[in-house]
C-alpha cells in the first residue's frame, strides 16, 4: 500500500454516525424491559440489582432455612450458609456484573465516537465504517441472540445437572426423598432460576466483547489516518486503550465467579496454594485473551503506519539534518548562536522523529493489562489469605524488610 497524502485542513465531521449508546444494549436486555426493570433514559441499576438478588439468592437463602426448621438435624442451614461459591455468585458478582454497565458502556460507544471526531476514518471508508456500527448495533439488539442466550444458558445446566456425580451434591441441595432426581427444592430453584439469571448475564457480557472485537476488527481493516510521530507511539490511536480500563468491573466480576469456588475448595477440601495458584492462572488467562484480544487487531495497522514513519519522518529529519551542519558547522559560534531558532526547531523535529522510531505495535501498554488482571485478581485474595494467613504474609515481608 503507498503512502496516503493530504493536503490542506481535514474535512469537519457535521454529524457524528456513532450513537453515544452503541453498546447499551445486548442479552437479556429485552427481558429486563418487559419486567419494566429498564425504563426509557432509565437503566435502573439498583432497581435491576435489587431484582436479581432478590429472585436468584433469597429463595434459596428461604427455602434452605425453612427445611432447616422441619428437620434441624439436616445440617442444611449451615451447609448452604458456609458455601461461599453461592453467596458470591449472587451477592457479589451478579451485581457487579449489572453495576459494571453503568462505566463500560459508555465508554465504548464514546471511543466509536472519537474516531469520527477526531478524523481517524478518511471521507471514502466512512460508508465502511458507518456499515460496521450499524450491524453491530442491529446483532447486539437482535431478538434471536437473546433467545438463544436463554437457550444455551438452560442447556448448559441441563448438561451440568445429568452430568454432575450425585454424590458430589451439597448438602442443601440434596432431597430427603428417593426420587429419580435426588434434588431439593431450593436445588431446583437454583438450577432453574437462580443459575440461569447469572449465566443469561454472563453470556450477555461476552456476546458484547464479541461484538466489540468485531467492530474493532473491522475498523482495524480501514485505511485509518495515522499520525506516526504522534506522542502516544501508537499513530493517535491510543485512545482505545480505555476500553480495558472500561472492562475492569467485568473483570473483578469474572475473578468473583472464580473466588467462590477457590474459596470453597480451600474450605472444605483443605487444598493448598497449588490450586489457588492453578485457578488464578487461568482466570489471568482468561481475561488477557477476552479483552486485550479485540485491541491485538490493530498490530497490522499500527506496523504500516510506523513503517511509513519511518522512511518519511527519517527523510524529513536527514534533509533537516543536513542543512543544519552546512548552516552550522562550518561557520564560528558565539553566544548570539544559542537564540537562533534553528537549534529548538531542530531539536523539536528530532522530538518528533524519536516519536516514530518508538512506535509500539499494539495499542495498549502493560500497565493497562496490569491494571486489569489486579482488578480480575482482586476477588481472590479472601482464598489466598486462607491458603496463606496474613500473619505469615506480614513476617515474611518484616523478614524481607529486616
Amino acid at each position: 500500500m503507498t503512502p496516503q497524502t493530504t493536503t490542506g485542513t481535514l474535512p469537519e465531521i457535521k454529524h457524528n454516525p456513532v450513537d453515544p449508546d452503541l453498546f447499551e444494549g445486548g442479552p437479556p436486555r429485552r427481558l429486563e424491559r418487559s419486567l419494566g426493570l429498564i425504563k426509557p433514559h432509565d437503566p435502573g441499576i439498583k432497581r435491576r440489582v435489587i431484582f436479581f438478588v432478590l429472585a436468584s439468592w433469597l429463595p434459596v437463602a428461604v427455602l434452605v432455612v425453612i427445611r432447616g426448621l422441619m428437620d434441624p438435624q439436616s445440617g442444611v442451614v449451615r451447609g448452604v450458609f458456609s458455601d461461599a461459591a453461592t453467596h458470591v455468585r449472587f451477592l457479589v458478582a451478579l451485581p457487579v456484573f449489572v453495576i459494571a454497565e453503568r462505566d463500560c458502556l459508555p465508554r465504548l460507544g464514546q471511543i466509536m465516537r472519537h474516531m469520527t471526531d477526531v478524523n481517524l476514518i478518511r471521507g471514502e471508508d466512512m460508508p465502511r465504517f458507518r456499515d460496521a456500527i450499524s450491524s453491530t448495533k442491529r446483532l447486539l439488539d437482535s431478538k434471536s441472540m437473546e433467545l438463544l442466550t436463554v437457550i444455551a444458558a438452560y442447556a448448559i445446566l441441563v448438561a451440568l445437572v445429568y452430568m454432575f456425580p450425585e454424590g458430589q451434591y451439597k448438602v442443601w441441595q440434596k432431597s430427603q426423598s428417593s426420587n429419580q432426581f435426588p434434588i431439593s427444592v431450593a436445588g431446583w430453584w437454583h438450577v432453574l432460576v437462580s443459575l440461569p439469571l447469572l449465566l443469561v448475564i454472563v453470556i450477555g457480557w461476552i456476546w458484547r466483547v464479541l461484538l466489540w472485537g468485531r467492530l474493532q476488527f473491522l475498523v482495524s481493516r480501514l485505511d485509518l489516518r495515522l499520525i506516526p510521530g504522534h506522542p502516544d507511539h501508537c499513530g493517535g490511536l491510543k485512545f482505545v486503550s480505555s476500553s480495558l480500563r472500561a472492562f475492569r468491573m467485568v473483570a473483578f466480576g469474572l475473578g468473583s465467579l472464580v473466588s467462590g469456588v477457590a474459596i470453597n475448595r480451600v474450605i472444605h477440601f483443605h487444598e493448598g496454594f497449588d490450586i489457588f495458584k492453578g485457578i488464578a492462572i487461568g482466570l489471568v488467562a482468561v481475561v488477557v485473551i477476552l479483552f486485550t484480544g479485540p485491541l491485538v487487531v490493530y498490530i497490522r495497522t499500527l506496523r504500516h503506519a510506523h513503517h511509513r514513519g519511518m522512511f518519511e519522518y527519517g527523510m524529513l529529519a536527514r534533509n533537516v539534518g543536513e542543512q543544519f551542519e552546512q548552516k552550522w558547522l562550518k561557520r564560528p559560534i558565539d553566544e548570539s548562536s544559542l537564540e537562533v531558532p534553528d537549534f529548538s526547531a531542530t531539536t523539536d523535529l528530532y522530538g518528533v522523529v524519536a516519536n516514530v522510531y518508538a512506535m509500539d505495535e499494539v495499542p495498549f501498554s502493560l500497565k493497562n493489562v496490569g491494571l486489569l488482571v489486579l482488578a480480575a485478581l482482586l476477588p481472590l485474595l479472601p482464598a489466598a489469605l486462607l491458603v496463606m494467613p496474613l500473619k505469615e504474609i506480614f513476617e515474611d515481608l518484616v523478614k524481607l524488610i529486616l
